[in-house]
């Protein structure tokens, strides 16, 4: 029986290793160019085979980032992603006191079979959720009638505690740390960082250009 369990804490450790080492990056103003990150694994919102890609890093957690999904976010879904032009890939980063369960929580909702991904980052997102417990923000992302599919707050709240949950968002921490993104909300479109996310001309201007090689 304690195989698993060993197995589970050295992989544990390994990610938290590599976080510490892209905090180590970071402080020495080195980071991996944005052409290398991997994002193929990450939640998408609209069409697999749109010509471009966004990357957006978030914090679940984060005033500015409910900011973003409230006043971007729809003006990009209805310009870019609803026609087929571009998809959304979202980046767990959570860099806020309290924003690690959240990210948890929303890992976990994210994997079960046909989530509508947008409408579970608006659930998130018009709630205040940050420093909740596993139990306290179970029962404020699932309805209580349990769905079909049984998966309930109880459900979720074991899910939280998972090993290979947390190592999943410490993953995604990590990729953020080591690619030089140390604030959130943060776009990358096409592999290059958007200097201006809040600006919606940047959009039509970067979208509507030649694609061009990551910084």
């Amino acid at each position: 029986m304690k195989g698993p369990w060993i197995w589970i804490g050295a992989s544990a450790l390994v990610v938290l290793l590599a976080v510490s080492l892209g905090f180590v990056l970071m402080a020495a103003g080195r980071s991996e160019p944005l052409q290398t990150m991997q994002i193929d694994d990450l939640p998408v919102l609209g069409r697999a085979d749109a010509a471009h890609e966004i990357v957006l890093v978030t914090d679940y957690g984060c005033p500015a980032c409910k900011r973003f999904h409230a006043e971007m976010l729809p003006k990009l879904m209805a310009r870019f992603v609803d026609g087929g032009q571009a998809k959304i890939r979202v980046l767990a980063f959570p860099i806020r006191d309290g924003s690690t369960e959240l990210a948890h929580a929303v890992t976990c909702l994210q994997e079960r079979p046909g989530v509508d991904t947008k409408a579970l980052y608006d659930r998130v997102y018009g709630q205040d959720l940050v420093g909740l417990t596993a139990p306290e923000l179970a029962r404020r992302l699932i309805p209580e009638a349990a769905p079909a599919d049984g998966f309930g707050a109880a459900q979720l709240s074991a899910c939280m505690q998972r090993p290979d949950i947390a190592q999943k968002v410490e993953r995604q921490r990590y990729r953020a740390i080591v690619h030089g993104i140390s604030s959130v909300p943060t776009v990358v479109v096409d592999r290059v960082l958007m200097p201006e996310p809040w600006t919606f001309g940047r959009y039509e201007a970067a979208l509507n250009a030649p694609k061009t090689e990551a910084r």
